[in-house]
Parts: C-alpha cells; structure tokens; sequence
C-alpha cells in the first residue's frame, strides 16, 4: 500500500503538470489571438494618415487596432517629431515589451516538457528499488512473478505517463515559439516601414 500509494503521488504531479501545460497552453493562444491585427489594412490605412500628416488620426487608428504591431508603431508615432534614431528607440523599446508579454508563461511549457519525463523516471526507479527490497526480504524462494511483474508495471507506468505529458507539451511549446517569432518578424518589418515613411514624408513637407 505504501508503494502504490508513493506511485500515486507521482502520478497525481504529473498530471497536475499536465492540468498546468494545457491551461498555459490555452491562455497563451487566447493571448496570441488577441495580438493578432489585419496588418496590410492596417499599414494601408496609416500611409493614409501619415501622407496627409494627420498623426492624430494615425494614432486613433492604432488606439483602435489594439495589437502588440499597432502598440508598437503608436509608440513611433508619438515621437514623430523626433529624429529617426529617437523614433526607431521607442518603437524598440516598445517592442520589447511587446514580446515580452507575448513570451509570458511559456517558458513553463518548456520546464514541463523537460521534468515530467524525469519525474516519470524517479518513480519507475522507486519501483524498482521497491520491487528489489521485497525481493531481498522474502527470498528468492518466495517471490512470484505475478507480484514483481505487477511492481514493475506500475513502476514504468509513470515514466510512459511523464512521456504522454511531455510530448505533446514539447509540440504546444514550439508552435508558440514559432508564432511568436512570427510576430516578431512582422513587429520589424511593419516598423521600418512606418519609420520610413514618417521620415520620408517629414523631410518632404520641409522642402515644401
């Protein structure tokens, strides 16, 4: 009974691990989701704004975007005056807060993928240090295959439950890594391209 019982605590951890991997794994979509903008309408309609200098209404349309690439060309934007070096600082500055909420947690996904499988492990060893004791103390002449084929098949029933948690929390942890980055490339490319603009259009009505 004391065996089982120390197995079921392992098993009852990795299952708490499984419960946390999916629950970080759900909020981090809801989240990435939310991040998510029509980029080409929402560059499409800054140009607009910008060509015809009305910052305002660009940053209205950013306000309204409510995206982690609307946040950081908002950040840009209210430093249009400013020269490039000081525009190109506060988007980046901006944007690094923007990854770092969009990485949120995710990490934890990775700890889970590395610990289940060994907490796994711990308990197959535990049952095998087990099944070895009783083996010690009854005697060869006593032992029944039944009972340590039984102790043994508890005992690696924990490292394949550490592995069932782990493989797929390995899968969720890249495909939000792989978003992220994705995110991250479009967060650049979108905010060169609105600096650009802002600078090419600032210098155009100097000359004016």
């Amino acid at each position: 009974m004391e065996v089982i019982y120390n197995w079921n605590i392992i098993l009852w951890i990795i299952g708490g691990c499984s419960v946390v991997a999916f629950a970080i794994f759900f909020e981090r979509m809801v989240q990435l989701r939310k991040a998510e903008i029509d980029t080409n309408s929402f560059v499409i309609n800054l140009r607009e704004s910008i060509r015809s200098q009305n910052i305002v209404d660009a940053i209205r349309i950013c306000e309204d975007a409510r995206g982690a690439i609307a946040n950081i060309v908002r950040a840009g934007l209210l430093k249009h005056q400013e020269n490039r070096d000081v525009i190109e600082s506060a988007m980046e500055i901006r944007g690094l807060i923007e990854i770092a909420r969009l990485e949120k947690n995710a990490k934890i996904l990775s700890i889970i993928a590395h610990i289940t499988p060994l907490i796994g492990l711990l308990g197959t060893v535990l049952g095998f240090i087990q099944a070895f004791s009783e083996m010690r103390k009854t005697g060869l002449m006593d032992i029944t295959t039944t009972g340590i084929g039984g102790a043994m098949e508890y005992a690696l029933v924990t490292t394949a439950a550490g592995l069932v948690v782990a493989i797929p929390t390995v899968v969720a942890y890249n495909y939000i890594v792989s978003r992220i980055e994705g995110f991250v490339l479009e967060m650049q490319t979108t905010s060169t391209e609105i600096v650009d603009l802002l600078v090419s259009e600032r210098e155009s009505y100097a000359h004016v």
